[in-house]
């Protein structure tokens, strides 16, 4: 594995010695060098920089502030401080630095900080790896889920007292959270129900069902009327049901853009 270096130093003598101690070890590229941080962030946007050499004392931008900008890149390099300061080595640990060396470079010494940086890269590779693998994994199930939804997109299976009953979602008025069950309100019957108005929210057809409340999700073809509550607030009164649901302002805003209410 190759680790890509960028080299940023003011002092060009500076630059020519970590240069030369770089181009003795194996597995390193050099792909730039800067002569203060602002150039460095540019090189480090346009092209992949895997670890960088960088000096503390620079006009323009130092170091410190250098490396807390590079953290913000899409993509932050590691980096590793080079300077005279002998100081500073607790500060610049703090700020995330693989390593502090101290002038004049050794290559014994920025070996070590080679190998630090393959083994961090290689780590990090693994983790991200491991991510994308979790995250195609969720894809899947939850594209696996949608497709078994899909098979009765209009209909709600609903367990109770030993049997399965299939609810059209179409005849359902609203749900009701109550407790750890959930209470869902057809035009005939009421059934108790062990889902959660979250797990409905992505199970039934969002163009048909509203989140109108913490405990509440309803039927957008069974309102009655909007009433004024007050403070922002309103009631929803609804067709087949003396139930009344408080609906938010900010829950007011996103029903009326639904339903095109100026």
């Amino acid at each position: 594995m190759s680790v890509r270096v960028l080299i940023v130093d003011d002092d060009e003598r500076e630059r020519i010695v970590v240069r030369y101690v770089l181009e003795q070890i194996n597995d390193v590229e050099i792909v730039g060098e800067a002569v203060h941080g602002l150039e460095a962030l540019l090189l480090c946007q346009e092209k992949k920089v895997d670890l960088v050499f960088l000096d503390i004392s620079m006009p323009e931008m130092g170091g410190i502030e250098t490396a807390y900008k590079l953290h913000a890149l899409k993509e932050p390099p590691l980096f590793v401080f080079v300077t005279v300061k002998k100081d500073m080595a607790v500060e610049a640990f703090d700020l995330g630095a693989i390593d502090y060396i101290v002038k004049p470079v050794g290559q014994a010494r920025v070996e070590k900080t080679i190998a630090r940086a393959k083994w961090k890269i290689a780590h990090r590779d693994v983790i991200d790896q491991m991510v994308r693998q979790k995250m195609r994994a969720q894809i899947d199930f939850m594209l696996e889920k949608y497709k078994n939804y899909e098979s009765f997109s209009n209909k709600l299976p609903v367990r109770e007292k030993g049997k399965i009953t299939l609810l059209n979602q179409d005849e359902i008025v609203y749900f009701e959270s109550q407790g750890k069950k959930v209470y869902i309100s057809t035009i005939d019957e009421g059934y108790l129900s062990n889902y959660t108005l979250s797990e409905l929210e992505l199970r039934l057809d969002n163009n048909v069902f509203f989140r109108a409340h913490q405990a509440f999700i309803v039927n957008l073809n069974y309102i009655r009327e909007i009433v004024n509550f007050g403070e922002g607030s309103y009631l929803l009164r609804l067709i087949n049901s003396d139930k009344n649901i408080i609906l938010s302002r900010s829950k007011s805003r996103l029903l009326r853009q639904k339903l095109g209410i100026q």
